[in-house]
């Protein structure tokens, strides 16, 4: 069996496995430009029209409510934030959720059957944080 290189947040691993070569796609799934570029699109667009407004009609008063579903845009309360971006406090549940989901996006795209990554079987939009579950009492 052949050796390959992987680059992982700046860490070269050496695997035995020829099926992880940057760029490649893994068993059928897309290759993880692909899958980012999709899931980068995708996930705002979830954000927007189902993960902002359930977060936001959690809030206490009715100006509240407004207020934060006013700001449920692409650009706004939904705009995919680096982890090390220092979060908004007011949105940080938001941002918390939208990473999991894009992250899980990536994986699904990347991995569709699961079965060479190891990855949450639960499709990216039903995916909750313990962080959102707990600030949406879901």
């Amino acid at each position: 069996m052949k050796a390959s290189l992987f680059l992982l947040f700046g860490v070269v691993l050496l695997t035995g496995r020829q099926d992880v070569v940057e760029g490649q796609a893994i068993s059928g799934g897309m290759t993880i430009g692909d899958a980012t570029e999709f899931c980068e699109r995708a996930v705002p667009a979830h954000c927007v029209s189902t993960t902002c407004p359930l977060f936001c009609n959690t809030l206490r008063s009715r100006r509240q409510r407004t207020l934060c579903n006013s700001g449920c845009t692409p650009s706004g309360r939904c705009l995919l934030r680096p982890v090390a971006a220092g979060d908004d406090p007011t949105n940080r549940i938001l941002d918390a959720q939208n990473r999991d989901q894009l992250f899980a996006c990536i994986a699904e795209k990347r991995d569709p059957a699961g079965s060479t990554t190891g990855r949450r079987m639960t499709t990216w939009e039903k995916l909750r944080s313990p962080s959102f579950k707990k600030a949406t009492r879901i």
